[in-house]
């Protein structure tokens, strides 16, 4: 797939004709990929590459909504997933001030025309131009005989319209088992493990310490169920996310990890970690046997849930 990464005002346009698919798209959810899908679907109609127009960094962070959006998929990760639903080229739009103030007819002009597209998808819940201030029935209303639009409805999932915000709410209550019906995969971080302070070895648990590479939504502190990837193999494991009350109570969230079935040294190495269940709200013990004797307990419970898994 290509990246191209755009700045507002457009500088080269000299671009291939393309169906687009347009969104911020955050988690690459069951409801985007209808979006895209269908964009993929018309593009091979009309014989024209599949094409994704997102935004970096998160227009709420350019306008003061917010001062930081923890993402559900940081860029990186999110060219990814759209490069395995079949997309031919993304363009990255630099979300900035100058970018956010353009009217809808500008962008519609100065963007999508430039960039001859051919057709577009977005959701029901599309807006463009400055401060949101076009829907998508407004981009149906500024294509005509220029280029084609569709709109695609809402994806529900038990009455509950799947988003973002949903998929968000699920993370920040350990809600995990919805996770997969809504994303259409489990829930992952990418991190690196690095040095700790070892004292997981002391009680027959050695982890993983991990350094994440991206600012990801924070999940609810906890221990998970999880799998992890490592170098092609997948690992049933046990994470503990929090801050250690136990034996540190430090002031930064970590990510320990403790593979069931793994030996080895994991130092430097970069881990996949799929979330499959919450098992239980981290608490401080009061001693490092007690502790033990927990870890003990949910060792044995991730084991009981993962015995379908191919080891």
């Amino acid at each position: 797939m290509e990246v191209v990464h755009l700045t507002y005002p457009l500088i080269d346009n000299s671009k291939t004709p393309i169906v687009l698919a347009i969104g911020y798209f955050d988690g690459v959810h069951k409801g985007h990929q209808q979006v895209i899908k269908r964009a993929c679907a018309l593009a091979k109609e009309m014989s024209l590459p599949c094409g994704v127009m997102t935004f970096s960094p998160h227009p709420k962070e350019v306008l003061g909504i917010t001062s930081k959006i923890d993402q559900l998929t940081p860029l990186n990760i999110k060219l990814a997933l759209l490069e395995n639903l079949g997309v031919d080229v993304t363009y990255v739009v630099n979300f900035s001030k100058e970018f956010a103030a353009i009217s809808p007819e500008e962008f519609v002009n100065e963007f999508l025309l430039s960039l001859q597209v051919k057709g577009v998808v977005v959701g029901f819940d599309f807006t463009f131009g400055v401060k949101g201030s076009a829907n998508a029935e407004k981009l149906i209303e500024l294509s005509v005989e220029r280029f084609f639009v569709e709109i695609i409805e809402p994806f529900n999932y038990r009455g509950d319209k799947i988003s973002s915000t949903l998929i968000r709410s699920h993370l920040l209550s350990g809600n995990i088992s919805e996770i997969k019906n809504l994303l259409g995969r489990n829930y992952s971080i990418l991190g690196q493990v690095i040095h700790g302070d070892k004292r997981g070895r002391t009680i027959g648990f050695p982890t993983a310490n991990l350094k994440l590479l991206e600012d990801y939504l924070h999940l609810k502190n906890g221990v998970y169920i999880v799998k992890v990837q490592v170098e092609g193999k997948v690992y049933p494991g046990v994470m503990n996310l929090g801050y250690r009350p136990t034996v540190t109570n430090e002031k930064k969230p970590s990510y320990e990890v403790h593979l069931l079935t793994f030996n080895g040294d994991l130092y430097d190495k970069m881990l996949k970690v799929e979330f499959i269940d919450y098992i239980r709200e981290e608490k401080k013990f009061n001693s490092l046997d007690e502790l033990k004797q927990q870890i003990n307990q949910d060792v044995a419970f991730a084991k009981k849930a993962l015995m379908d898994m191919i080891l």
